[in-house]
């Protein structure tokens, strides 16, 4: 064959997972409900995280906007331009300590996560000495190590070759 095709697209599942009396899973497996192919644990390891939509609040009348609101197309926009800007992940790799044995698609995931949170939430910085290490961490690295570490546990429910274990990627001193 000889043919390589590289996608620049992502991916984003939405489903319900069965919950109990405590809007908590029922099962600890939260792929049960997936069809046969997501259950896959070399397809799993390529998502880059997992949001417990569980843990979210439940949109309630008070929660919507009234009056003058950020057009949604314009949103839409400036959140495509951001990805075409490759100075907050500069800015990523530069804050991060990663492990040498880390595994590549831990790495990746969690490197991309937290360049999504920092583009979002901090637009402005466009390299790692104008934020604050806290901030970062707090804000983009331990969210972005969250919804990876979810992924990881998971794939380890599936398939006993994979461990739950992170990398322990850290902020540069």
């Amino acid at each position: 064959m000889g043919v390589r095709i590289e996608s620049m697209a992502g991916v984003m599942l939405m489903g319900n997972i069965p919950l109990n009396k405590r809007n908590q899973p029922i099962s600890a497996k939260y792929f049960t409900e997936l069809p046969d192919i997501f259950k896959e644990s070399a397809l799993l390891d390529r998502f880059h995280g997992f949001i417990e939509g569980w843990e979210l609040p439940r949109i309630t009348e008070d929660l919507k906007v009234n009056g003058y609101t950020l057009n949604v197309e314009y949103f839409s926009e400036i959140l495509h331009e951001l990805r075409r800007a490759p100075e907050y992940a500069v800015a990523v790799n530069d804050l991060l300590d990663v492990p040498t044995k880390a595994d590549t698609r831990d790495t990746t995931a969690v490197k991309r996560l937290a360049t999504a949170y920092l583009k979002i939430l901090f637009p402005n910085i466009t390299n790692a000495s104008e934020i604050d290490k806290k901030d970062f961490n707090d804000f983009c690295l331990e969210p972005a190590m969250e919804k990876r570490r979810i992924i990881r546990e998971q794939i380890s429910l599936i398939d006993d070759e994979f461990s739950p274990n992170m990398p322990e990627i850290k902020i540069k001193d």
